[in-house]
């Protein structure tokens, strides 16, 4: 039964980039590089100082135009051994529960992000990450409007963490700006695979379904995964 199952998403989200020649979701998106600088508190994870990152903002539907879309925000930064870690985060509404669930946005400026399923460092209780756009970014979801706004200036994120019941921490700044081609070096980020071994998302057999979903997907795409 189990085999079964991992070969029914796999196959499914193959068949859904063979019949898009794209990526099941966000198939749409621009390639970024930058830097992200941790607070103290997150140093043990991510490192002291700037830390190199890539990433892609993207769209998940890719509606034309400006239209609202669930807005995406991948990127890959080194942690403190210069290993990947891979973070996909998602348009969310607002408020404690509004953040837990996939919202449309209506442009880049006024999107939240956010990590649908926590995570859990070492034992601890369950967190959640999210980011904050600066408020410079453009106004409509249009990929061309960023696009344009990122051939005049750089984009940033505060990234929070968050625990049920604790007020969120800030967690680092995300700087980002359009990518040279020899510096991106892969346009899929796997949250589940590319990570410090302290840290996993939970819980785990929702994981394996979201695990599956990307290897078909990449299977899809003719992509090695």
């Amino acid at each position: 039964m189990v085999d079964l199952s991992t070969a029914v998403v796999k196959g499914t989200f193959a068949a859904g980039a063979r019949i898009r020649h794209a990526r099941v979701f966000y198939p749409n998106g621009l390639h970024l590089a930058g830097r992200l600088h941790a607070e103290t508190e997150f140093e043990p994870l991510f490192g002291s100082g700037d830390r190199a990152v890539i990433a892609r903002l993207s769209k998940g539907a890719g509606t034309p135009g400006g239209l609202p879309d669930v807005l995406g925000l991948a990127f890959r930064v080194l942690d403190r051994e210069d290993n990947p870690w891979d973070f996909a985060l998602a348009t969310t509404g607002r408020g404690p529960l509004g953040r837990l669930v996939i919202t449309p946005a209506r442009g880049w400026a006024s999107a939240r992000y956010g990590c649908l399923l926590p995570y859990r460092i070492d034992s601890s209780a369950p967190i959640w990450f999210f980011a904050e756009p600066d408020p410079d970014q453009p106004l409509s979801a249009s990929l061309e409007a960023m696009a344009t706004h990122l051939g005049e200036d750089l984009v940033s994120f505060t990234l929070t963490a968050s625990r049920i019941g604790a007020p969120p921490q800030r967690l680092a700044e995300l700087t980002l700006r359009h990518a040279e081609s020899a510096e991106y070096r892969t346009d899929y980020f796997d949250p589940m695979l590319n990570h410090p071994p302290e840290v996993e998302i939970f819980p785990k057999a929702i994981g394996r379904i979201r695990e599956l979903a990307y290897i078909g997907s990449r299977s899809g795409r003719g992509e090695r995964g």
